[in-house]
């Protein structure tokens, strides 16, 4: 049981990695490109929250689309090791839960995740983690409060 729950946070934290990754190099360094897949993310997520003090109601067909391919990627970890592979799953779902929740109700983001708030509101060249700062604070890439 101990067993499984180590390995369910390991995928939490493979979640977390992958989410850090995703954001930073596709959406924040291939999203610079303006033909790129990726380029939505800069020019309509960012411009439309910023615009809206951080609201933005519109859900992203990238991350619906994103998530499960992500997911069926990861499918051989399915039979190699089910735990990981489900912390990983219960992660992408936050995400896609918690993303869409924040851009709602920023001042809930302000309070609760504030990394995501200073993200999209004050250097969007740091704090690429959504749901957890992790691995911002792995990194040294966290946008500190002032």
């Amino acid at each position: 049981m101990i067993h499984n729950i180590a390995l369910f946070m390991i995928g939490l934290m493979l979640g977390n990695a992958l989410e850090y990754g995703v954001h930073k190099y596709l959406f924040h360094g291939l999203g610079k490109k303006k033909k790129s897949i990726f380029s939505f993310h800069l020019r309509d997520h960012h411009l439309v929250s910023r615009a809206n003090q951080f609201v933005d109601k519109r859900l992203s067909k990238i991350e619906l689309i994103g998530g499960p391919i992500l997911l069926l990627l990861h499918l051989p970890l399915l039979f190699l090791a089910p735990a990981i592979y489900f912390g990983m799953a219960a992660y992408a779902i936050t995400f896609f839960v918690v993303h869409n929740y924040q851009h709602r109700h920023p001042e809930f983001t302000k309070k609760y995740f504030p990394w995501h708030w200073n993200h999209h509101m004050k250097n969007q060249n740091k704090s690429w983690g959504v749901v957890l700062p992790l691995m911002d604070i792995l990194t040294g890439t966290l946008e500190k409060d002032s």
